[in-house]
């Protein structure tokens, strides 16, 4: 049960990254675009990444990883690995959520973007990403008491 919990809690989570990265990369072509059917299209794609990818797996991630806690409170609990891996699970919500807006207001004309800004956010999806990895493999072994 356990095994497939994590295979579940892995596919989610792959699923919340490559969203948020695929809006990310159709976003920075969008920004350069000004034909409106080209523009629209891509608005389209970026909110598919959204809500078909990035959506679902933030959910299945988050419900699983619950899940997951629950098979061994004593343990996960008082983990500090798990502790640091739930600050950058913060952090990426905080960065979805950017992401959503930004793309939203930006597909409907309220706003502008630079690109500097979007691939900056690119850059710290991927280092969050990273970060959750390393917290969460190595941290298991390195920060267990």
């Amino acid at each position: 049960m356990v095994a497939w919990l994590l295979v579940l809690h892995i596919l989610g989570f792959t699923l919340w990254i490559c969203g948020l990265l695929m809006t990310t990369f159709i976003l920075l072509r969008h920004i350069g675009v000004t034909a409106p059917e080209a523009r629209a299209s891509l608005a389209g794609i970026e909110k598919l990444g959204l809500r078909a990818l990035a959506d679902p797996g933030a959910f299945l991630a988050i419900l699983v990883g619950i899940l997951l806690i629950m098979t061994n409170r004593s343990y996960y609990l008082h983990a500090r690995w798990l502790h640091i891996k739930f600050i950058f699970v913060l952090l990426l919500i905080a960065l979805h959520v950017i992401v959503g807006t930004r793309s939203k207001a930006f597909a409907s004309g309220r706003i502008t973007l630079d690109r500097g800004y979007v691939r900056l956010l690119s850059i710290v999806i991927v280092l969050v990403f990273i970060s959750i990895l390393i917290a969460t493999l190595p941290g298991a072994v390195l920060l267990t008491r």
